[in-house]
């Protein structure tokens, strides 16, 4: 997908300046066989020679109303229509690319998908080689993983209930004390399974300053954002990196949705 917008960006860009230069080819090309054409055959010259001809007249009066108009719109009617011969080109193209590009990834996926094993092939594979797991399988084993973290900070530190629970029954008192022991028991999840610490380790609303070769998905450009990198701005937020992943062992269970299960105490 990002691939895709950042050719859309390049491609409209393109697309453009492409029709922007025939626009002015065209206009010029217009006005120059338009002089051409006044200078072999002057507008005066022709009311001067209707006064002594009645069609030419005629003639005369449904023209000029039409070569004023040209010459009043005929700037920014040219120029709108190659812009919308921009738009369309790059929707064109767009649509061209993506197609080729989702075509690219079922190639891929077909060529790394496990190829059906005969009897001969059955035999002589190794016992020991590891399973090819399809996307299918990674996309679902993401999710589970997911939703466990979710069911682990429910399980240590109840942060679906603290979500769940309606807050305007309670005085800020009871729910600052609530609160202070839900995060305390959430943070020491977090740092056991991930310890996040700071992409950038200075204090927010501070200056600094972006290198040219930063990357877009560690830092995040906001507001006036134009040129070329390096830029200098103020640090908004720090952002936050895992340097540990331990991710918790999946339960085996039948329904993976299940967050926490249902508590009930037997008298």
């Amino acid at each position: 997908m990002n691939v895709i917008k950042s050719f859309s960006r390049r491609i409209l860009l393109w697309s453009f300046i492409f029709m922007m230069l025939l626009a002015i080819l065209f206009i010029a090309a217009g006005y120059y066989g338009a002089r051409l054409l006044f200078n072999a055959l002057p507008i005066q010259v022709l009311e001067d020679a209707s006064i002594h001809s009645e069609q030419l007249r005629i003639g005369l009066e449904k023209v000029l109303p039409v070569i004023n108009i040209l010459q009043n719109f005929y700037i920014p009617v040219v120029s709108s229509v190659f812009v919308i011969f921009a738009l369309i080109l790059w929707l064109f193209l767009r649509g061209s690319i993506a197609r080729l590009l989702r075509k690219s990834e079922l190639v891929d996926q077909r060529v790394a998908a496990p190829k059906k094993k005969g009897k001969k092939d059955k035999l002589s594979a190794d016992p020991d080689a590891e399973p090819v797991i399809t996307k299918k399988e990674l996309a679902e084993t993401n999710k589970r993983f997911y939703l466990h973290l979710l069911s682990v900070l429910q399980r240590e530190g109840r942060l679906i209930d603290f979500f769940s629970e309606d807050l305007s029954l309670y005085e800020d008192a009871q729910i600052g004390a609530a609160v202070r022991s839900i995060q305390d028991n959430c943070k020491n999840s977090l740092k056991k399974y991930l310890n996040p610490k700071a992409v950038i380790d200075q204090n927010e609303g501070d200056p600094i300053s972006v290198p040219a070769d930063f990357d877009p998905n560690t830092i995040k450009l906001t507001g006036n954002v134009t040129g070329e990198p390096p830029f200098q701005g103020t640090l908004r937020h720090k952002g936050w990196r895992a340097s540990r992943l331990e991710l918790p062992t999946l339960a085996a269970v039948k329904d993976p949705g299940i967050l926490a299960p249902a508590e009930v105490e037997i008298m």
